[in-house]
């Protein structure tokens, strides 16, 4: 019976629908007597049960009223039942998203903390999909697996978007790992020891995940925050065991500089030139600056080093990304 309620078949209808199950052929007064349904009741109920293609009538004096094969009839009900459902699903929807859109059109808060997880797994796909420059993560295998069909849709038919990845369990357990280690613009480490689990994506949004709850931000200062987390205690310190391949005339677009850096890095140990542009905005006085060239070599520079960047940019390309300069 509860079954029958969970498809729709509820109430009267259910109960009339056993009841023919029971008695083989009937006639309504006999069903409705098997039931407890009320006697005027009965023929509204096996009409419905008739138009639902669940049972057949004979047309006798009076009629006789049999249920159809089970087997044959249900896997029909149920494929249609579930496409109402959805139909009704994909309206709802749509209508909410018009009420959504109309009441949220100022700025959304700085922070969102939601007591799901799954609800939080589910928003971290949707961000994923739209990821348009890159973006990082720290998960364990749970978070992994649960979002990696999303990665694989997304990185596969976008050879552009970068993706750093930190797996706090071994990621050779995940599911989908073989796929995703096949995708060339994905890097890989393996930190055993990690406990943060996080997703921050084109430097604007963040989701960090907790054992029961889930905090979304778009706030500026949790994302730096968030990135010095990432690349100081997973990324520098995970152990690699997937890189981004390397290959001439390669364009590689991203807005993390600790990425651009150990990407730069390897390809200058390859053997290759390395062109950059890069728009940013000088550490003293915040304007916009754009410039382009050729790196040489990179080095690590002192924190009071980096305030020299606006002499040292006249003399040739000379940038400071957040600790580290290119020459």
């Amino acid at each position: 019976m509860d079954f029958l309620e969970f498809v729709g078949i509820k109430g009267y209808e259910g109960k009339a629908y056993l009841a023919l199950l029971e008695l083989g052929e009937a006639t309504a007064p006999q069903i409705a007597s098997r039931a407890k349904i009320p006697q005027p009741r009965v023929y509204d109920v096996l009409y419905s049960l008739i138009k639902k293609g669940l049972i057949e009538v004979k047309a006798n004096r009076p009629k006789l009223y049999r249920t159809l094969p089970p087997k044959m009839v249900f896997s029909h009900y149920i494929k249609s039942y579930v496409e109402k459902i959805m139909q009704a699903s994909s309206s709802l929807i749509e209508e909410l998203s018009e009420f959504y859109k109309s009441a949220y059109h100022e700025k959304e808060p700085i922070i969102w903390l939601s007591y799901s997880t799954e609800m939080g797994i589910e928003r971290a796909k949707s961000l994923i999909y739209s990821m348009e420059i890159d973006g990082f993560m720290s998960v364990d295998l749970r978070i992994f697996d649960a979002v990696s069909t999303s990665i694989i849709k997304k990185f596969s038919r976008n050879n552009e978007v970068l993706l750093a990845i930190t797996v706090i369990e071994d990621p050779y357990k995940a599911k989908n790992i073989d796929t995703i280690m096949s995708i060339d613009n994905i890097e890989i480490r393996f930190l055993p020891t990690g406990i943060i689990k996080l997703l921050e994506t084109d430097l604007k949004n963040t989701i960090i995940f907790g054992d029961n709850y889930t905090i979304m931000s778009g706030e500026w200062e949790i994302t730096l925050i968030v990135n010095k987390i990432y690349y100081f205690g997973y990324w520098r310190l995970g152990t690699r065991i997937k890189n981004i391949p390397i290959k001439e005339g390669k364009r590689i677009k991203t807005c993390h500089h600790w990425l651009a850096v150990d990407i730069i890095q390897d390809i200058l140990k390859e053997g290759f030139n390395v062109y950059v542009l890069v728009k940013g905005n000088s550490i003293k006085d915040r304007k916009p600056i754009k410039l382009e060239g050729y790196v040489k070599s990179i080095k690590k520079v002192k924190a009071m080093e980096s305030e020299q960047y606006s002499l040292r940019q006249k003399t040739g390309l000379n940038i400071v990304l957040a600790g580290w300069e290119l020459l």
